[in-house]
């Protein structure tokens, strides 16, 4: 399994219905509203990296309100 987080960026007004929209995708494990210069952390898992991008990319980037992403995949040691 491949897991990310994702920061994101949305239009005033739209954190609680971009959270809700978020809820409803497969992928998304958890996301957290929150204070400071990004909106909402998303915890995204999925089975590879191509599954995940198709995710944001196809899911996420669609939401009404979401204005800009930051993916940070998650590294084995």
């Amino acid at each position: 399994m491949t897991l990310c987080f994702v920061l994101m960026n949305v239009q005033a007004g739209f954190v609680e219905s971009v959270v809700h929209e978020l809820e409803k995708i497969e992928d998304v494990r958890e996301s957290f509203p929150v204070t400071g210069g990004i909106d909402i952390i998303v915890k995204v898992e999925g089975p590879d990296v191509e599954t995940i991008a198709k995710t944001i990319l196809a899911k996420i980037h669609r939401i009404e309100g979401v204005s800009r992403t930051e993916t940070h995949i998650v590294v084995p040691l």
